[in-house]
């Protein structure tokens, strides 16, 4: 396969920045539209309307009397209540991967291979059309489990249907979980996936999981007018298994909360991605993957600070070498947030943490000022007062993995609450 040239990819994000700008012209003039895709959830299996989401909206559109959009405290306590596993198993950004080679120990029957994107942080696993990978990973995830990783779509829709994208777990059982047989076939003893068949004004969704080759649960295609969003930009994917449940959020949204949608026997080890076929060229067409991880367990938020004391998490990130919060963090500084407001009593102490990458002095400095950064988004969109939370950093002084490894790595960039 050959790799976008420096010309093909400054041709692709032109027309990325055509088409953010297309959005935010569409976002102004179709209001309505965005109102029904908050409730979309309800119509292909999330939670649908609450009272919360209800409240969200009404504070959302209330606006102040110069005409500038009043902040709203109800708009943190969002329907994304995503919160990573808290022992991490596998991480991959591919930093570390040979552009132009598919990610070592990585099994794959196609020409997938790892490339870098102008204007954009990190290296990238593209796609190519039919073929399926499987990651690296052999740990087993357990009954309950989380995964997370970015995604980035990008088509030009000239008149014909772009593949589709799906996206899931496996149970390999006696096979290797890298082994062939899962390539053309990615079953297992179990397994589901979500698929994404993208559409110019949106997308057709569908999930299913199986239990070996008997279908265990569908929900039949249903149109997404949320997912034109989804195109030319980064969109961060989140699964959560607990026991027969699993969810689904697709750029904070949840797409899918099924209670009995996971077969009970067996137990996952193997992420998957497969691109199908389509008239176009390899190079007409863009589905980018990196900043893998998987996690095992759900941590108890509240358990954890008000019967524990304690409650350490990797789940809030930060861009790189930055103070700076990225939306995906959202979850969980919800879940802080909600036991903080419910225990009016309970004040806390804030922790960063970081790897051993660079200097110790650096990390330090890092760890405080990200701490900081916690407490300042508690107090300001959540509403926690100042004089609840203290702040300090303990930069790489303090692991609780292997600074050797990617995981423990990961599991280092952590931040903690201390109950005092």
């Amino acid at each position: 396969m050959t790799l976008p040239s420096t010309s093909n990819a400054q041709s692709l994000f032109k027309k990325i920045k055509d088409r953010a700008t297309q959005a935010a012209t569409g976002k102004i003039l179709d209001k309505t539209d965005k109102a029904v895709g908050k409730h979309l959830d309800k119509a292909i299996g999330g939670t649908g309307t609450t009272q919360e989401t209800i409240q969200e909206e009404a504070s959302n559109e209330k606006e102040s009397a110069d005409g500038h959009q009043e902040p709203s405290s109800v708009k943190a306590f969002s329907k994304y209540d995503f919160v990573p596993g808290d022992s991490v198993l596998y991480v991959n950004d591919f930093s570390n991967e040979a552009l132009g080679e598919l990610p070592r120990n990585w099994n794959s029957n196609g020409s997938s291979v790892i490339v870098k994107l102008d204007g954009m942080d990190g290296q990238w696993l593209r796609m190519a059309q039919r073929t399926v990978a499987l990651t690296d990973n052999k740990k087993m995830l357990g009954s309950d489990f989380t995964v997370e990783f970015d995604l980035f779509l990008q088509f030009d829709f000239k008149g014909w249907l772009p593949p589709s994208v799906r996206f899931g777990l496996l149970a390999s059982g006696q096979e290797d979980p890298t082994g062939n047989p899962l390539l053309s076939d990615p079953k297992g003893d179990k397994s589901f996936y979500m698929e994404v068949s993208p559409l110019s004004d949106g997308a057709n969704l569908v999930l299913e999981t199986y239990k070996k080759y008997t279908r265990h649960f569908n929900s039949p295609p249903q149109r997404s007018t949320l997912a034109k969003n989804w195109y030319s930009t980064v969109v961060h994917v989140s699964m959560q298994g607990q026991k027969e449940r699993l969810r689904i959020w697709m750029d904070q949204e949840k797409i899918y909360d099924v209670p009995k949608a996971i077969p009970i026997d067996g137990i996952f080890n193997q992420l998957f991605f497969q691109l199908s076929s389509s008239p176009y060229q390899n190079d007409q067409v863009g589905v980018y993957i990196s900043n893998i991880k998987i996690a095992k367990g759900l941590p108890d938020t509240r358990h954890k600070l008000i019967e524990e004391g304690k409650f350490s998490t990797t789940g809030i990130l930060f861009d790189t070498g930055s103070a700076n919060i990225k939306a995906s963090s959202s979850g969980v500084l919800k879940s802080i947030a909600t036991v903080l407001t419910e225990n009016q009593d309970m004040n806390v102490q804030i922790i960063g943490h970081t790897d051993a990458v660079g200097e110790e002095q650096a990390n330090q400095q890092l760890s405080e000022l990200r701490a900081k950064a916690v407490k300042e988004k508690l107090q300001n969109t959540y509403g926690i007062t100042a004089n609840r939370l203290e702040a300090l950093g303990k930069g790489e002084s303090a692991p609780m993995g292997d600074n050797k490894t990617k995981e423990g790595m990961a599991q280092n960039r952590r931040v903690e609450f201390i109950r005092l």
